[in-house]
């Protein structure tokens, strides 16, 4: 049995796409019978009922134990102080590291771009560095990366993933809670001025979205800053803020809308866009690297220029009208589900282990 023990600074499945990720991908990793993945998290909030490993919120306090007894070490999530940490020491006990980064956002305002940058410089190019092997969730992530500064001894892509059985059993066993608006636009995620809300909420008033109305799931430091926009464009009356909601009441939303809107301007390479197609919603995403390594592959058409309004409005009006395609479907299926994709991760980690000989 390999023992790789995952780290990262949260593991709140319900309301976060990396944990999420870390979930999927473990329990696909208990299910092959040979790895037993252990979660570390600094911040932990309910662990799902049914999840069936072994979850720790010792933070950073448990990790030194914890490394001890791992074979492999996983940590996930940039610019984040327990993963770089939990690196360093895995180095110094001899255990074969993995790095995943997810996404690198380079906004915010000078003085935090300026902290990134000099996170970057101090920490986190010894991070990537130091890993055996970084996992990048799409091919564009290379350069990005390079833009930045940081370089790994190796890279693999492996997409992020869903775990497609756990969508599909609570889809089946939600009812449907059925939105207001004529389309009932949707977004889940959390509040960032990186997801651009704003967008959503502004091409309420184009042409043909008169009887539209947004309903945003999520919590997050933008909420106040959008109550306010709403506000002032004279549409709050048609924009719901529904807070944080568990996946059950999420899957009943998801039955219960017309379309999906996914407007940031940067993504990892999104969750919630592979949930909304294999749910069999119509997802309207802005035409980003991190959208397009999703819809170019299981041929998603439905796509806007970040920031155009109008654009928006019509790519959901074309949303609504065409659905889901069954192909499209199987395709998120077969290419973005740990059912079919953590093997990948598994070789990844004995590969590890037989280059130091520690797996026969």
């Amino acid at each position: 049995m390999i023992r790789v023990l995952t780290v990262h600074c949260e593991f709140r499945p319900q309301s976060s796409g990396v944990a999420r990720h870390i979930e999927g991908l473990s329990r696909a990793l208990l299910a092959r019978g040979d790895i037993e993945p252990v979660i570390l998290a600094q911040n932990l909030v309910k662990v799902p009922d049914d999840y069936p490993g072994q979850v720790d919120a010792g933070g950073f306090g448990r990790l030194l134990p914890l490394i001890r007894t791992a074979d492999v070490v996983h940590v996930h999530g940039s610019r984040t102080g327990i993963s770089a940490l939990a690196l360093r020491l895995a180095r110094w006990l001899g255990k074969p590291v993995v790095f995943t980064p997810h996404c690198y956002y380079q906004g915010g305002t000078r003085l935090q771009q300026g902290l990134k940058r000099g996170w970057d410089l101090l920490i986190e190019r010894g991070t990537v560095r130091g890993a055996d092997a970084v996992i990048l969730l799409h091919s564009g992530w290379s350069q990005v990366m390079q833009d930045i500064g940081l370089c790994g001894q190796r890279e693999e892509i492996i997409p992020n993933c869903l775990d497609a059985d756990a969508l599909m059993a609570r889809l089946q066993q939600a009812g449907q809670r059925r939105l207001s608006g004529a389309p009932a636009m949707l977004s889940v995620g959390r509040l960032d001025p990186v997801k651009r809300l704003d967008d959503g909420i502004r091409a309420l008033s184009e042409p043909g979205m008169e009887q539209a109305e947004f309903h945003i799931v999520g919590q997050g430091v933008d909420r106040e800053r959008l109550e306010a926009l709403a506000m002032q464009w004279g549409v709050a009356a048609r924009v719901h803020f529904h807070g944080w909601q568990d996946d059950a009441c999420t899957a009943a939303m998801m039955k219960g809308c017309d379309v999906m809107l996914l407007a940031s301007e940067r993504e990892g390479l999104p969750t919630v866009l592979l949930e909304s197609l294999l749910a069999g919603v119509p997802m309207a995403i802005s035409d980003i690297e991190g959208n397009r390594a999703i819809a170019d592959v299981v041929g998603w058409p439905f796509r806007f220029p970040v920031g155009e309004g109008a654009a928006l409005a019509r790519c959901v009006a074309d949303c609504v009208a065409s659905g889901v395609d069954p192909a499209v479907r199987e395709a998120v299926l077969q290419q973005f589900s740990w059912q079919s994709r953590a093997n990948e991760v598994a070789a990844l980690y004995l590969d590890l282990l037989r280059q130091r000989g520690r797996c026969g």
